[in-house]
């Protein structure tokens, strides 16, 4: 069922009409953009069966009497991307547009829909019963109550962990292989397969832990040299800080998550809009996730150089790095310029560290605008190219902000299995 809400900004005195696809997972906030004067209006949407109600904090409602009939549309939906399609008013209609659930049909089958909405409000459900138990093991972690980490673990999870029945020494090692299988319990269940087996993983794993996983003194010496230049049990907290701040986040990215039931590796552009976030809202939450990945990326490329060459710190033939801590004082660009010369890193990472962007947003070189959803950057410090700009779309944004967040449990599940295997 759709829901119609005819309202003025209160900013321009502009009339649209706001299309609200009824039946939703979470109550959450929304945001949408004045198709006159641009202005952000925030709302928040609450289901009150059989109907919703509605109110933004720089829009009113108006009777809806004498709108033209080609008022402009907006689409919301708190539970779904939103195709362009359902904003494109069907002809000979009177502001007749698709539903966007409907219109999502014809990119995702309503089949696959379904199982996007079960898994999901089952990880809901295990979220709010579960998320400060998870949180406050972190905090007995940084702690080194390592004793309570493992018995809270047990009270808590091991119901739905079976690998947390096992007998574990009561070390940070045993610590941090608990810890990672119970983030990828709470997050791999909400999205439409075994993350674990995707192309990317395989070929990460495959390429760096899987090769020495059976070579415990490597894996010391690993953690000893590799230690020096970003410290394991510190990335390893902020990441799980990170993980946890998402999990509190995840109703706002109810429609991001089921754009993964199309791809992992999907730049969707501007073939879909996105309701519940604004860019200044993701900007933090994305430069705090680039630097981790940027950061954390020495691990796999030390695993990487001793799976080939059976040195750490040999980098071939690699241009404009010949050691570890060559590569840790590059910066991001110059680090990402290296990755390029592995092949499963390169896959792996693909748009992930794109230092062009993070640069932009670092150096308030951004325009965003709401109502197009469009994000344009300054990434050139030469004058010449001083207004040369690049655009991205809001759905792209948000969706590789989520994106980084699985990337960055990748990272927790590999620090887990390099320490269960240190044993």
């Amino acid at each position: 069922m759709t829901f119609r809400f005819p309202i003025k900004c209160k900013i321009c005195q502009f009339e649209s009409l706001i299309k609200v696809q009824a039946g939703f997972l979470e109550e959450t906030t929304v945001r949408i953009g004045c198709p006159n004067c641009g202005s952000l209006l925030k709302g928040e949407l609450i289901q009150k069966p059989p109907g919703v109600s509605l109110n933004f904090d720089k829009a009113e409602h108006t009777d809806g009497e004498n709108l033209p009939d080609d008022v402009p549309i907006i689409p919301i939906s708190t539970e779904l991307p939103i195709p362009k399609e359902s904003t494109e008013i069907l002809g000979g209609s009177m502001a007749i547009t698709i539903n966007p659930y409907i219109a999502f049909g014809q990119s995702l089958s309503y089949e696959k829909i379904a199982i996007f909405r079960d898994k999901y409000l089952a990880f809901a459900k295990f979220r709010d019963k579960h998320i400060d138990f998870l949180e406050n093991i972190i905090f007995l972690f940084q702690g080194k109550k390592y004793n309570l980490v493992i018995t809270e673990s047990k009270k808590h999870f091991s119901k739905n962990i079976p690998e947390l029945d096992k007998e574990f020494e009561e070390n940070i090692d045993s610590c941090y292989y608990i810890i990672s299988e119970t983030f990828k319990f709470f997050l791999l269940n909400t999205i439409p397969k075994n993350y674990e087996n995707s192309y990317t993983i395989r070929l990460l794993f495959k390429g760096t832990i899987n090769k020495l996983q059976n070579d415990k003194p490597v894996l010391i010496r690993l953690k000893t040299e590799l230690n020096k230049f970003c410290d394991i049990e510190r990335e390893f907290i902020a990441s799980c800080k990170i993980l946890v701040q998402f999990i509190r986040n995840s109703p706002s990215y109810v429609p991001v998550i089921a754009l993964s039931y199309i791809g992992f590796e999907e730049v969707f552009n501007k073939q879909y809009g996105i309701t519940t976030f604004s860019f200044d809202e993701l900007k933090e939450n994305y430069k705090d996730s680039f630097e981790l990945l940027a950061r954390t990326s020495i691990f796999y490329i030390g695993f990487s150089n001793f799976s080939k060459h059976k040195n750490e710190d040999d980098f071939s033939t690699i241009p404009n790095c010949n050691s570890l801590n060559q590569y840790y004082n590059l910066n991001n660009g110059l680090k990402k310029q290296v990755i390029e010369n592995y092949p499963l890193l390169k896959k792996y990472y693909r748009f992930l560290l794109d230092s062009q962007m993070r640069n932009a947003i670092g150096h308030a070189k951004t325009e965003f605008f709401m109502y197009e959803q469009l994000i344009k950057y300054y990434p050139y410090t030469d004058l010449k190219k001083l207004n040369k700009f690049k655009e991205k779309s809001l759905v792209d944004f948000a969706y590789h902000t989520f994106l980084m967040k699985l990337t960055i449990l990748d990272f927790v599940s590999f620090v887990g299995k390099w320490h269960y295997r240190m044993k």
